[in-house]
């Protein structure tokens, strides 16, 4: 191995680099998550009768996204297509990625609505009909 002079603004972002790969491991083999070239990045709000859901994917177009639910279970899948030209830089993933996310409640079948905007995919699924909602204390 040898050792090379590195000023300190490339290796900061050497480190970035490996703390972003480091975070998606650890995502993949802490989660259910499902395998693909590159991960998401993901937020679920609980609301009072509804779970929203926020998954950063810009680049990727409409008609590439896929969306199932099966019981509590969402598995988000979709393709983000490499732009034509050469790279000076590159650290946006591209390629097919995967996410599933387990809810906490059954939902509503059939009840997911979803729309893209500003690269950002906006999933609304609806909780099953009776379900409790439990007040947390502050």
């Amino acid at each position: 191995m040898s050792l090379e002079r590195l000023d300190r603004w490339e290796a900061l972002e050497r480190l970035g680099e490996l703390k972003k790969r480091l975070d998606e491991l650890a995502r993949r083999y802490a989660g259910e998550e499902g395998f693909g070239q590159w991960m998401p990045d993901v937020d679920i709000l609980e609301e009072d009768d509804h779970y929203l859901i926020l998954l950063d994917v810009p680049g990727v177009k409409p008609e590439d996204l896929e969306l199932y639910e099966e019981g509590r279970t969402l598995t988000l899948a979709g393709i983000r297509h490499p732009r034509e030209g050469q790279y000076l830089k590159r650290e946006r993933p591209e390629g097919y990625f995967q996410r599933v996310i387990v809810l906490p409640e059954p939902v509503a079948e059939g009840s997911a609505e979803a729309s893209l905007k500003n690269g950002v995919l906006e999933i609304r699924i609806a909780k099953r009909p009776g379900q409790r909602v439990q007040v947390r204390p502050e």
